[in-house]
């Protein structure tokens, strides 16, 4: 199998976001032998659903898009509504009735930079890594559906 995937990656947090990536590389090459991953940067989580919609409404053809970032709490309020902007906007692309691919969340939500390194520690359980798995066996779902 080799599945074509397109990965948006925010550039905010950019060591984090790239840690994710390595291990989103490292699964997908478990199973699929030719990598056809496609890779988009956008400046920050806030960007990742526009996109993702982007990438839907062209000719594009994906097996599945992932999302992937990373959001560390600060001292004010812009934390909740990132996050929960981001996470809405994906779920919503997700859920419509017109997209036919698995649309996958892959954005740390921390409330610290040392929460987020452990979480993307590529030597450890890297959540880039999971998020591929997890993509790679919805894809298969879904073609069965």
């Amino acid at each position: 199998m080799n599945y074509k995937i397109a990965i948006i990656v925010s550039e905010f947090n950019k060591d984090i976001s790239n840690n994710l990536i390595i291990g989103a590389k490292k699964e997908y090459s478990k199973y699929c032998s030719d990598s056809h991953i496609h890779i988009y940067d956008v400046p920050g989580a806030f960007e990742i659903p526009g996109a993702i919609n982007k990438i839907l409404n062209s000719d594009s053809i994906y097996d599945a898009i992932i999302g992937f970032g990373c959001v560390i709490k600060g001292e004010t309020a812009h934390f909740e509504y990132i996050c929960n902007s981001v996470s809405n906007g994906i779920i919503s692309l997700a859920l419509r009735e017109s997209t036919s691919i698995p649309i996958m969340f892959g954005v740390l939500t921390t409330y610290n930079y040392d929460q987020a390194l452990e979480r993307s520690d590529i030597n450890k359980k890297n959540k880039g890594g999971e998020v591929m798995r997890a993509t790679l066996d919805t894809i298969k779902l879904y073609k069965k559906i």
